[in-house]
């Protein structure tokens, strides 16, 4: 995993840092290759991990950890947040029936 923007504020880099910390705690292994930065449009600070089919995030305004999940077919977006008592097998049976529901859907238009 690497942090590939070098000008990250403190702020920025301690969103990072609970963002590493949920993953662990979820039981994500972190190792593998990912990306922690800052979103230059929405000002969110993301995690994404390529073993995993969802993006963690902290919105600009607080530390809320969200998970995102991306529609390979047509970039449609859906979130959810990620409590305490979310699990990493809750996460990812989430974003695996969004993938699900889309590929089926784009498999009816054509």
């Amino acid at each position: 995993m690497e942090i590939t923007n070098k000008n990250l504020c403190s702020n920025e880099l301690r969103k990072i840092a609970l963002l590493m910390t949920k993953a662990s705690d979820l039981g994500m292994d972190i190792s593998g290759y990912g990306v922690a930065d800052v979103n230059q449009y929405s000002g969110n600070t993301y995690l994404w991990l390529e073993d995993y089919p969802f993006t963690l995030f902290i919105t600009l305004g607080d530390d809320s950890i969200w998970a995102n999940w991306s529609s390979p077919m047509n970039g449609e977006e859906h979130e959810i947040e990620v409590y305490e008592a979310t699990n990493l097998d809750r996460l990812e049976k989430w974003a695996n029936d969004l993938y699900e529901l889309d590929y089926a859907q784009e498999e009816a238009r054509q």
